[in-house]
């Protein structure tokens, strides 16, 4: 199955991640990044949104968009592309984590319902805390990073 994904974002966040993963994972096809600015009207931003949804349609089985923030622009806009009949699987949490995880995977993934449960899984696992135990001593020659 041939999977697609839009990551649409606030700002420039969707085209670093992009980026940041590719830094990770080489060069990704069938991937667009839209970024709302401040330059840019709802309709231009709906616009692009609309044209990658196309053109990754024509090409790929499925299309799955992460947008940044439940309630903002990026998630009002997908939710309309939704609402106007675009079939797409669409979430918001758009991370890192969650990006890296569906991008390295989305080759094995063969249904819609797979891809779903990949997300969630991403989703559930992306925050961790951080922690380090404190060594015996105070000598930082202790601290091996």
């Amino acid at each position: 199955m041939r999977i697609g994904v839009i990551l649409a974002s606030h700002g420039e966040f969707a085209r670093a991640a992009l980026g940041a993963v590719e830094m990770i994972a080489g060069k990704q096809p069938d991937v667009v990044a839209l970024g709302l600015t401040a330059e840019k009207s709802l309709e231009t931003f709906e616009a692009e949104m609309r044209e990658a949804y196309e053109g990754l349609k024509a090409e790929c089985d499925l299309v799955v968009t992460l947008c940044d923030i439940y309630g903002g622009t990026p998630f009002n806009v997908t939710t309309r592309c939704l609402l106007n009949g675009m079939d797409m699987i669409a979430y918001t949490g758009l991370s890192m984590p969650v990006a890296v995880e569906l991008l390295l995977t989305r080759d094995g993934l063969d249904s819609a319902d797979a891809v779903r449960k990949q997300l969630v899984g991403a989703h559930a696992t992306a925050q961790q805390e951080i922690t380090a135990p404190v060594p015996a001593s105070e000598d930082e020659d202790d601290l091996d990073l």
